[in-house]
This record gives structure tokens, sequence and C-alpha cells, in this order.
């Protein structure tokens, strides 16, 4: 258990109704505030 035939190709994630979940890149820590 908890062994992975191949390669992986991404990720899964459970978000709920209502959250945000979002990744940036790129962008300064200064202008994301």
């Amino acid at each position: 258990m908890g062994r992975v035939k191949g390669n992986r190709t991404g990720w899964i994630a459970r978000v709920s109704t209502g959250q945000i979940l979002f990744e940036m890149d790129g962008v300064s820590l200064s202008y994301v505030r």
C-alpha cells in the first residue's frame, strides 16, 4: 500500500464549496499582498 506504479502526472485536491484554491507564479510577494 502507498506505492505508485508509473510516473505521476499531476495532483488532485478536494476543495469544498466556497473555498478558493490557486497558485501564482512569477508575481512578487509585495504585489500579491
